[in-house]
């Protein structure tokens, strides 16, 4: 523990970032672990409100965008996770 009583900041792993995309995606899980959390948040937002809109189109909209932002986030993750570790470098 560090005297400010948080642990060590600690490396992101490029295989979990992925893991979780895999997983939950549409839900941002990548992007929380890999520290964006204002854009996960987004993700998220956008999938859990879709939910309950299923039956109609925009529920399917909202579906097709996150689920488009989690696949382009796959090119996207060694970069993010590069940036997240640079920053636990620096810290």
């Amino acid at each position: 523990m560090s005297l400010a009583g948080k642990a060590p900041p600690r490396r992101r792993s490029v295989g979990l970032a992925y893991a979780l995309c895999l997983v939950g995606g549409v839900f941002g899980l990548h992007r929380f672990y890999l520290g964006k959390d204002g854009p996960a948040a987004c993700m998220a937002a956008i999938t859990l409100l879709s939910l309950p809109l299923v039956g109609s189109g925009l529920g399917l909209l909202g579906f097709v965008v996150s689920g488009t932002w989690a696949l382009s986030d796959l090119v996207l993750i060694p970069t993010m996770a590069r940036e997240a570790n640079e920053a636990v470098a620096f810290a």
